[in-house]
């Protein structure tokens, strides 16, 4: 009988610990910006490109300081000019708890 108390114990701890974990994951992991194309570094031929990515875990996004809109599963999709040469953009992002993370594209855009 006291095996049996312990293992149950166990498991309903192991249970609440496991919970626990899955119901603070936004909080530890934070918020996090990936961006699917254009690769970064990538030589670009036109003037304008078209970024696609996805925004985790995040209250509002910007590109470059302007607001971008996400859809309900963090998808977005901009447009942006490139100047000849080199350009950088950047994407910043704020969670619920307040904390940020950016993340620096860097295009060169080759003008024929």
């Amino acid at each position: 009988k006291k095996i049996l108390k312990i293992t149950i114990i166990l498991a309903i701890v192991i249970i609440v610990l496991g919970y626990s974990l899955f119901a603070s994951h936004s909080f530890i992991s934070g918020p996090e910006i990936v961006i699917d194309e254009p690769l970064n570094g990538s030589s670009i031929a036109t003037s304008s490109v078209v970024i696609k990515g996805t925004a985790l875990r995040i209250q509002d996004i910007s590109l470059n300081g302007r607001p971008i809109f996400i859809d309900e599963k963090g998808n977005f999709t901009e447009t942006l000019l490139l100047a000849p040469g080199y350009n950088v953009s950047l994407f910043s992002a704020r969670d619920k708890f307040d904390r940020t993370t950016e993340y620096k594209l860097e295009l060169v855009y080759k003008d024929k």
